[in-house]
């Protein structure tokens, strides 16, 4: 039997550097899912989503997922969650650095 507790997250991705981005409770927002803040419920969650869903020229897209905890930590149920907070699967290209 599993101890592992819901939770839900609201999560987008800023606009201005297009990574992603999860909301921390003093509703700022963290690029690392260690940082979330987990509300206990998806009707709490969503409620805070209508709050900052209107600041488009901070987060993009923003919306709401569940997660599991484990302790302290936040585990994404979905495949989609787990791939996003683990970053970019492919290499970044740096810009060159010759380039004017």
């Amino acid at each position: 039997m599993s101890t592992a507790q819901s939770a839900f997250v609201v999560t987008g991705n800023l606009t201005e550097e297009g990574c992603v981005a999860y909301l921390r409770q003093d509703d700022s927002w963290a690029t690392s899912l260690a940082e979330a803040h987990p509300f206990e419920t998806k009707e709490a969650a969503e409620a805070k989503l209508a709050e900052v869903k209107p600041a488009e020229s901070v987060i993009t897209e923003p919306y709401v997922f569940e997660a599991e905890r484990a302790g302290a930590t936040l585990v994404p149920t979905s495949a989609r969650e787990r791939l996003r907070a683990g970053g970019p699967s492919t290499r970044l290209r740096r810009p060159d650095a010759t380039a004017s």
